[in-house]
């Protein structure tokens, strides 16, 4: 019996150290880091909702939308966090549906979802308001031309197909995004 107190005393202390140093991490701006740590936290037991809206918020800093689906789901306590929720999974549909518009060309001009700040917000309401130019259509290429940003979103010919999204400022390009 003293053993297993003893376990529990340092797992659950462990835990803590993990949690803490998740904080640390997401402060010190080491996104992937947390999202990459944070897997045990929103795939496991845990119900605390703002570090599960930390490790949420790191996650799609580095473009990992995946984890999102998990996070959502525990995310209930407080009309903030269910808001959290909502965010996540708006982001998590919008890339969804970019990725079957380039793979299925399927018709986005009927949907309506929350606007968001996020990349896949800004290329999914313009593919709905139709507001793109196809620069090749057999390698399924697109241009979105905004004020000052161009954004082109293309598919990768490997299996499966990764939809990427470059963004270019005076055609120098500042980072290119994949989802799959």
């Amino acid at each position: 019996m003293k053993i297993l107190i003893f376990v529990i005393i340092v797992f659950s202390s462990a835990l803590s150290i993990d949690k803490y140093s998740l904080i640390d991490e997401y402060k010190n701006g080491n996104y992937k880091n947390v999202c990459k740590m944070g897997k045990y936290f929103y795939t496991g037991n845990s119900n605390d909702e703002k570090l599960l809206t930390i490790i949420g918020d790191a996650c799609l800093r580095v473009d990992y939308i995946n984890p999102l689906g998990d996070i959502i789901k525990k995310l209930v306590s407080t009309p903030e966090f269910r808001e959290n929720a909502s965010y996540f999974a708006t982001i998590l549909l919008q890339k969804k549906l970019i990725y079957q518009f380039m793979n299925d060309n399927i018709d986005l001009k009927n949907l309506r979802l929350p606007r968001t700040s996020h990349i896949l917000s800004i290329v999914f309401e313009n593919l709905v308001k139709n507001n793109y130019k196809i620069i090749n259509k057999s390698s399924k290429t697109i241009e979105i031309k905004l004020k000052d940003i161009r954004y082109i979103i293309w598919l990768s010919n490997d299996f499966p197909k990764k939809v990427y999204i470059d963004e270019f400022k005076a055609d120098k390009l500042l980072k290119r995004h994949w989802y799959l």
